[in-house]
């Protein structure tokens, strides 16, 4: 059991919520409330909004879920792979917020629970860890940070504790095609005949697959010294994702090479995610779809054949994070800022929110779409920046104003025309 903390500290929401997801992440230990309560040194309240708060989290972004048993301890329950891979996000996020629970809790009670397992001392040594792992990165051509390093010897305990006690994660057929096509898989290997010199029975083929996997996650992509095959790959689509969404835009972006290096960045960390179910932490999509719907669109369409090409659907907080990239580039080839709009309202809330919706839908670029009622506009004029004033209302303009087009209903083509030209030039 994890000692409780005796002086007393002040602690930030986010490092309990560490804290208290790390204190459920090992098995053997027997957490109550009130001893979350105790070693984080809160109420009873606070504890339970903290724990309310990591199970919604767990759910959203894990497919996990914190169940009270009957003895009144919690649990996190779901498989095997999503216990992993949640924890290997909060492990990491809690050695930056909470290095002091870490090595005077965290760590003590791995190591006990390790050698109440009966494993040999051989295979969780800090020492003997640290030379596995750099055999493993000089086997990736990567030098690990000491955080990473730090976080390696502690997540490897903990994988092995976990195959000790038969909760090994199992992968679909599209994920174990996509870990054994990998250099990681070949690098995985050291750690699996490491563990099979100590351990009777031999480490599962998943096992394998998993630590594969943990060294994708750690990796850092880059698109000038990346050349393995599948690399090459996933360049080679970025191009043509590219080309689809220039042909279906009509605009061509000047440094293709750097929108690609970002891409290839961005995707090589996005297809993690979407062949492994690894959810993020993105508002976007919903502000995106309403902001910039267009773009949005067009990206989801150019993204279809990228899909077809790796067996993946993106999530529309995937897609929206790539709209946002096409979204920049596009504002950089441009040289514009944000186009201020007002639009002129009154009586007629439907007619003007389905202008505003028409507006939207005419350009990729971004644009800031301001409401100024008919009668202030008439009195004080529009405010400075407004680029164009679009009203569905007949009246008489101030001295001084913007361009201004008056459309009853439906914008007609020229209009349309005349707005796009207005907004991208």
């Amino acid at each position: 059991m994890m000692s409780e903390i005796d002086a007393p500290s002040a602690l930030s929401s986010p490092q309990r919520r560490c804290q208290t997801l790390l204190m459920l992440s090992l098995p053997g230990q027997e957490i109550t409330h009130q001893y979350i309560s105790n070693v984080n040194n809160v109420d009873g309240d606070t504890a339970r909004l903290d724990i309310a708060d990591i199970n919604n989290e767990l759910q959203r972004y894990h497919r996990l879920t914190i169940v009270t048993h009957h003895d009144g301890c919690y649990r996190i329950e779901g498989t095997p792979l999503d216990q992993r891979l949640c924890l290997l996000h909060w492990l990491r996020r809690a050695l930056r917020l909470c290095p002091a629970f870490i090595s005077h809790h965290y760590t003590p009670a791995l190591k006990s629970q390790l050698k109440l397992a009966g494993i040999a001392r051989t295979l969780y040594d800090d020492t003997n860890l640290q030379a596995l792992i750099n055999r493993c990165a000089r086997g990736l051509h990567r030098q690990f940070e000491c955080r990473d390093l730090h976080f390696l010897r502690l997540y490897l305990q903990y994988c092995l504790l976990q195959h000790h006690h038969g909760l090994t994660p199992s992968f679909n057929a599209a994920q174990q095609n996509w870990t054994e096509a990998r250099i990681e898989h070949q690098v995985a290997e050291e750690i699996v005949r490491h563990w099979q010199r100590r351990i009777h029975q031999l480490p599962h083929e998943d096992e394998h697959r998993f630590l594969t996997l943990l060294f994708m996650m750690l990796r850092t992509p880059d698109p000038v010294h990346d050349g393995h095959l599948h690399d090459r790959r996933l360049q080679l689509a970025i191009s043509r994702l590219i080309e689809r969404f220039q042909g279906m835009t009509g605009r061509e972006f000047s440094d293709e090479q750097g929108l690609r290096d970002q891409l290839y960045i961005h995707l090589s960390q996005a297809l993690n995610r979407s062949i492994f179910s690894i959810g993020i932490d993105n508002s976007l999509p919903e502000e995106i779809n309403y902001l910039y719907p267009r773009l949005m669109r067009t990206t989801r369409i150019a993204l279809h054949e990228f899909e077809e090409d790796f067996g993946i659907r993106f999530t529309e907080e995937e897609s929206g994070l790539v709209a946002v990239i096409f979204g920049a580039w596009l504002m950089q080839e441009s040289e514009l800022h944000e186009k201020q709009v007002l639009l002129l309202t009154d009586d007629n809330p439907n007619l003007e929110n389905e202008l505003e919706r028409q507006l939207r839908e005419l350009t990729l670029l971004p644009i800031n779409i301001k409401n100024q009622s008919v009668r202030d506009f008439q009195k004080e004029g529009a405010p400075k920046g407004v680029a164009l004033v679009v009203t569905p209302y007949a009246v008489t303009l101030p001295l001084f104003s913007p361009p201004l087009i008056h459309a009853r209903d439906l914008l007609s083509e020229h209009q349309r025309q005349q707005i796009c030209k207005m907004l991208e030039t």
